[in-house]
């Protein structure tokens, strides 16, 4: 079982709760999340656990930090399958699992590229938090482009939610 960077939850639980979580929270890293369900699973990077130094950076750079996150979204989405984009949050919904854990691990890194260098020091494995299902192997497989798209700007100026 390889380390990944993201909590594997079912849907029915609770994600705030984990091991993960407390993890990023005390460490200040990205906290991502694979949500599975019974046909498909999601992918969730939400700025909770990173501290309010991140906000300017994170904001000024939204235009690309967007682009960048989706592109991980084309190449793992299916016909049925999401994005939902803001500074402070991003959701892949809908992938397939396997597609979801590869995903997830890109948007971790990518997260983690768009951290103040202070920030990028305490990128960190799952090995240092609660222990999760590994990824495969398998190469990333394109699919359909009859997604959807829903992406929400704010005022680079305001603050956090």
């Amino acid at each position: 079982m390889a380390d990944v960077p993201f909590d594997l939850v079912d849907t029915k639980d609770s994600f705030t709760d984990t091991d993960w979580f407390n993890t990023c929270l005390k460490a200040q890293a990205p906290y991502v999340v694979v949500r599975s369900g019974a046909a498909s699973a999601d992918v969730l990077w939400d700025y909770v656990t990173l501290p309010p130094s991140c906000d300017a950076g994170l904001r000024s750079r939204f235009t690309a930090l967007e682009r960048d996150a989706r592109a991980i979204f084309d190449r793992y989405a299916v016909a049925d399958s999401y994005l939902r984009i803001k500074p402070t949050m991003i959701c892949f919904d809908h992938l397939p699992f396997d597609q979801a854990k590869h995903a997830a691990t890109e948007l971790y890194g990518l997260i983690v590229s768009y951290l103040p260098a202070a920030q990028q020091g305490t990128e960190m494995t799952a090995s240092q938090g609660s222990s999760v299902q590994g990824i495969n192997d398998a190469q990333p497989h394109p699919f359909g482009s009859n997604r959807q798209l829903w992406v929400e700007h704010n005022d680079p100026s305001s603050s956090v939610a």
